[in-house]
């Protein structure tokens, strides 16, 4: 039994593309937050240490529950509708979510 390895790589290529929606997702998302934490609204915060572990705490936090939301509630939603789902209704809602929960 021979195995085609042009499937397989199709299906290595897209599920890493399927990892980088909800990782981009939870970058932009972080990095917004990271830019107005302070109130000055700037990256000077890449330079200091403890922000950066904040930042990689924050950002597996994120890159979870977007990948939990990306492979399970939107499961059933294929190709660009899913991707428009993610970013145009789903981000929106858990920077709302996070800021109702801050404020």
């Amino acid at each position: 039994m021979e195995i085609d390895m042009s499937t397989t790589k199709a299906l290595t290529r897209q599920r890493n593309f399927e990892c980088l929606i909800p990782f981009i997702s939870a970058l932009l998302i972080v990095l917004f937050f990271s830019y107005i934490d302070e109130g000055n609204y700037d990256f000077r915060w890449v330079m200091d240490p403890g922000s950066c572990i904040a930042f990689g705490i924050y950002m597996a936090i994120f890159f979870a529950i977007k990948s939990l939301i990306y492979n399970f509630a939107l499961s059933s939603l294929k190709g660009i509708s899913k991707i428009i789902i993610m970013f145009g209704v789903v981000t929106p809602g858990v920077v709302a979510l996070i800021l109702s929960l801050v404020f």
